[in-house]
């Protein structure tokens, strides 16, 4: 795990503030040449239903996650495999937990503070930089 992605993570897990937060969407990247390799915090999934994503995009079953503009247009879709990395304390819409998602975009150019991920068909989340 990188240095980023455990700060984070630890930051995460030892503020217990963040348990009564509003719902959370942040991400944090790391650029690997033309590759943005982002670990996604977010309350609009629990830890089971990232996992169940991810395992229905490794089987073909579900299109891969995309970041896109604010238009809905793909800047990127996902590339290699999405991993559900942990639960979170945050969630958003009634739902008990979030989770923290590792996943890789195709992009030479960073997202400027701010992203927007096509987690399915009806499920667009706005991220902002961590």
């Amino acid at each position: 795990m990188s240095k980023v992605r455990f700060a984070l993570v630890l930051a995460v897990a030892v503020a217990p503030s963040l348990a009564h937060a509003a719902c959370l969407n942040k991400f944090v990247r790391r650029s690997e040449g033309a590759r943005q390799v982002m670990t996604l915090l977010t309350g609009k999934l629990t830890f089971q239903e990232a996992d169940a994503l991810s395992k229905a995009i490794a089987a073909k079953q579900a299109p891969p996650i995309e970041w896109v503009d604010e238009n809905g247009k793909t800047i990127a879709r996902q590339l290699g495999d999405m991993k559900a990395v942990r639960p979170m304390p945050v969630a958003c819409d009634n739902r008990s937990s979030g989770a923290v998602i590792s996943v890789i975009f195709q992009s030479a150019a960073p997202p400027a503070k701010k992203m927007r991920i096509k987690l399915d068909d009806k499920t667009i989340v706005d991220f902002e930089e961590q």
